[in-house]
């Protein structure tokens, strides 16, 4: 997924390694301002006093605090796109439902311990500049098309792709909510969006079976 952010809002793209550094550390830097202070208060000023830079070199990559945000959106939004490959890599395409739906919504979760700034983010990126997570949606859906064309060959195409959106849909909505949710309640969530994910492809196994084999090419993508 290209998760880059349209070309009139772009940020200057660091060539040197130098340079590079300097953009991770402001992206973390307002990811810290954006959890201390919301995505309101995080000001140009205060990320750039995070990061230890001065706000002239904050601006040398950033023309505004816009840029900023929809950057660090791109930046999630690949992260989460690349956990749920790691979690549902083609290689596991004859895992029992429960057991790959585990791999999945605890990736996810993890993912969210480990970005406390992405709802904030989310949220102001799909207001300002919704094309960063359709992209993030579209591949991952995508992606999970493909598992499934592998898994259930004899599935209609259509089918397939309504189950790859609606999987995708339910995976962010139980994630969302147990997100929100004091931590003594979030693994009951998980452990009930779990069983509710098994059982329905534990009855589209029943349905269509289970593919033969994947492809050596998609094996090696493990």
């Amino acid at each position: 997924m290209d998760a880059g952010l349209p070309a009139d809002r772009t940020f200057r793209v660091p060539q040197q390694e130098r340079g590079q550094r300097r953009v991770a550390q402001i992206l973390d830097a307002a990811a810290e301002v954006i959890l201390a202070h919301g995505v309101g208060g995080a000001t140009m000023q205060l990320i750039a006093e995070r990061a230890g830079a001065s706000a002239g070199s904050l601006y040398h990559f950033f023309p505004n605090k816009d840029a900023v945000l929809e950057s660090l959106g791109a930046q999630y939004a690949d992260r989460a796109r690349r956990r749920n490959e790691e979690a549902m890599p083609f290689s596991l395409v004859h895992l029992e439902p429960d057991a790959l739906f585990d791999r999945v919504l605890r990736g996810q979760m993890a993912f969210l311990e480990e970005t406390p700034a992405f709802g904030a983010v989310q949220e102001a990126v799909e207001r300002n500049c919704p094309a960063i997570f359709d992209a993030l949606n579209q591949a991952v859906v995508g992606h999970v098309g493909q598992f499934l064309a592998l898994r259930y060959p004899r599935m209609p195409e259509p089918q397939r792709l309504a189950s790859a959106m609606v999987s995708v849909s339910t995976v962010l909505a139980i994630v969302g909510l147990a997100g929100r949710l004091p931590p003594t309640m979030r693994e009951p969530v998980i452990r009930e969006g779990k069983a509710m994910l098994a059982a329905h492809f534990g009855a589209a196994d029943a349905r269509f079976g289970i593919g033969s084999a994947a492809s050596g090419d998609l094996h090696g993508q493990a």
